[in-house]
């Protein structure tokens, strides 16, 4: 299978079973009903920063084309850009509750897709070395 569509899907499916498995956790603890007083949701949340790791692994895909040697480069000016805008998105809410129930919801997806744009740029940077043992 091609790899541009093998890690397209995957981020598909991450973004598919990491917001029904918060979801579930949320509304089984009752703590879904914080989201009443804020200006966010679970929903546009996973949106945001599934939207971010899409274009970030557009980037990725096109600096592979272009330049595979500079890809852990562009990987850093990435994740950089994608941590400002993220500040940007979420800072109406930093403090709003008083239990941090936003942040620390935020927290949570950031660093799944974090840990998603890793390996991507790990599974990137590695593909010579991988195609030799195969």
């Amino acid at each position: 299978m091609n790899k541009y569509l093998l890690l397209g899907l995957s981020l598909a499916l991450l973004s598919a079973v990491c917001f029904g498995v918060h979801y579930l956790v949320l509304h089984s603890t009752e703590l879904s009903d914080w989201w009443i007083g804020a200006n966010y949701s679970l929903l546009g949340m996973y949106t945001f920063v599934g939207i971010a790791s899409l274009v970030m692994l557009i980037m990725l895909f096109a600096v592979d084309f272009a330049m595979p040697k500079q890809v852990g480069f562009a990987f850093l000016i990435g994740m950089t850009l994608k941590a400002v805008a993220s500040y940007f998105y979420i800072a109406d809410g930093i403090n709003l509750l008083e239990n941090d129930f936003i942040e620390l919801n935020f927290l949570i997806i950031f660093f799944v897709y974090l840990l998603y744009d890793a390996f991507v740029a790990y599974y990137l940077v590695n593909q010579e070395e991988m195609n030799a043992v195969e």
